[in-house]
């Protein structure tokens, strides 16, 4: 129709919806509303007229036909005032025939857009009078009422099936306060401080974890002992940058607005934060972690110390004498088993002579044990006697199991000559190595077996959830990277090193058990997270 509507200045919106007995289209309904409502009311009120000077807008039309009946809906812009607005709605109902068709329009509703304008200056309004930080008197319009009403925080949002406590303006912002329960929450909303989440006790629940990862996250924490612990346990499992303590011996949900303000100015990075209370009073995050970690390795090592078998006994010995003398010795105490035979004291030492040559036997027959093995051939003429002790091998060695005057007795160095060639474990076993450590095996469900078998040698990693389906597969290398698209993750297995960041990094997506080729340098392990290693299973 040509008209001059201007839609800035459009006060209202009149929609009407219709149902015409026939089918018809655009261009019938806008002519019939012309021609219906032609003279009907004064010129100031007439529907051309009003479009001509831009009182009202375009009339539009949204319709459909289906069965012979033509149905939609019928919308005009109106500058007018509220009863001229109202007059027109009502001259609008009046048109009942469009063409040869029995036309029925009815008034759906009248619209004041000027609602969402007068809604973003609120909003807006809103915004500035909380960052103002100065006193402003209140205003005695109706406006400033409102406005100082909804810049007033709203109140504490529950997030999650945990009902994590936490501001309105949480989701907003990309930075965040962490306190510890939802006394503080409230507390802080006082002040305007609405981008606040809270513990909810000293466990960090996962979803939480989950939902401060990618913000800039300062933690406000009591200035007691249970402040302390909640620091401990953010330290394990949570990327924290910075860290603001309230007053010593006071808690977030106890301080006045001077007090938090100073507080939260007073931030330092979480390395350089000291703890209050405990053993660990006046020290910082990183001297912790440093003593920590050093407390760590002494443990290990100590219990390494512990669960390894006896050192070799030739590292106890402080010479090599010292071990000869000791291997027979103790044979010597042990001979019981010729007893038991009196009979034929010559031919017990033939029965003693081939294990006498064997590799075993070779340092303890230097000793005075070898003259009386040797007189079982010819006893009176052996040169062995002569030419190893000949006047101290008989009366100098004083011991009754080598004496000369052997008459065939057990008791003589026979025996004990061949029983350190028996290779007994008395002296076989602290020659050898030590037996390694044992390995606590580990039995896992099947799909876990096979997707071990499967990606071992081919630097893959896998990821099960908990109804045992495989939702991730993707090279070792980039498994940091791929994690941050996966839900309900449950188990990772991985044909590569299992590292303190993988670690950390299963725990933030929920996974609680890591099956990796070998554990690398760990030295903090997230609570109810399981490692085994290959060798394990």
């Amino acid at each position: 129709m040509g008209t001059k509507t201007d839609t800035s200045t459009t006060k209202y919106e009149i929609t009407a919806n219709f149902e015409v007995d026939g089918v018809v289209e655009k261009p019938d309904i806008v002519g019939a509303i012309y021609g219906q409502t032609d003279g009907l009311l004064s010129e100031n009120l007439d529907i051309r007229e009003l479009q001509k000077t831009g009182r009202i807008g375009r009339i539009s039309v949204n319709y459909s036909s289906s069965r012979g009946k033509t149905t939609g809906k019928i919308v005009i812009p109106s500058s007018l005032s509220r009863t001229e607005t109202a007059i027109l709605a009502a001259t609008l109902e009046t048109v009942d025939r469009v063409g040869p068709c029995s036309c029925q329009i009815q008034l759906k509703e009248i619209v004041d857009v000027r609602v969402n304008k007068r809604q973003s200056i609120v909003d807006r309004a809103s915004e500035i009078i909380r960052q103002w930080d100065q006193n402003v008197s209140p205003f005695s319009s109706s406006l400033a009422l409102e406005v100082e009403k909804s810049s007033k925080v709203g109140p504490v949002v529950n997030l999650g099936d945990e009902g994590i406590s936490a501001g309105p303006g949480f989701e907003k912002q990309k930075k965040t306060i962490l306190v510890e329960g939802r006394a503080d929450v409230v507390n802080l909303l006082k002040f305007g401080i609405d981008n606040t989440i809270a513990v909810n006790g000293t466990s960090v629940p996962p979803k939480l974890i989950d939902l401060i990862k990618k913000k800039t996250v300062t933690a406000f924490l009591d200035g007691d002992r249970g402040g302390d612990l909640i620091l401990k346990e953010l330290l394990q499992v949570a990327n924290v940058q910075y860290v603001a303590r309230a007053p010593k011996g006071k808690e977030v949900e106890d301080l006045n607005k001077d007090q938090v303000n100073k507080s939260l100015n007073d931030a330092v990075s979480i390395e350089k934060t000291v703890f209050l209370t405990g053993e660990d009073e006046g020290k910082t995050v990183k001297e912790f972690l440093e003593k920590d970690k050093l407390d760590d390795k002494k443990k290990r090592k100590a219990l390494k110390i512990k669960k390894e078998p006896t050192k070799k006994i030739t590292s106890i010995f402080s010479s090599k004498k010292e071990l000869e003398k000791t291997t027979v010795s103790k044979p010597s105490s042990v001979i019981k088993e010729p007893v038991a035979k009196p009979g034929a004291p010559v031919k017990q030492p033939e029965r003693v002579r081939q294990p006498r040559d064997s590799a075993v036997t070779r340092k303890p027959t230097t000793d005075s044990k070898r003259p009386p093995s040797r007189p079982s051939s010819d006893r009176p003429s052996s040169g062995r006697p002569s030419s190893d002790r000949p006047s101290s091998g008989r009366p100098s060695s004083g011991r009754p199991s080598s004496g000369r005057p052997s008459s065939g007795r057990p008791s003589s160095g026979r025996p004990s000559s061949g029983r350190p060639s028996s290779g007994r474990p008395s002296s076989g076993r602290p020659r050898g190595r030590p037996p390694q450590r044992e390995i606590r095996k580990v039995q896992l469900p099947e799909y876990l077996s096979t997707s071990v078998t499967n990606i071992k040698t081919k630097l893959e990693a896998v990821v099960f959830d908990e109804t045992e389906k495989e939702i991730l597969r993707s090279s070792a290398s980039e498994i940091h990277s791929t994690l941050d698209g996966v839900e309900n993750a449950q188990v990772l297995v991985i044909d590569g090193v299992i590292t303190q960041r993988l670690l950390e990094k299963s725990y933030n997506k929920g996974i609680r058990m890591v099956i990796g080729a070998r554990k690398g340098e760990i030295t903090k392990k997230p609570t109810n997270l399981r490692v085994i290693e290959f060798t394990q299973l």
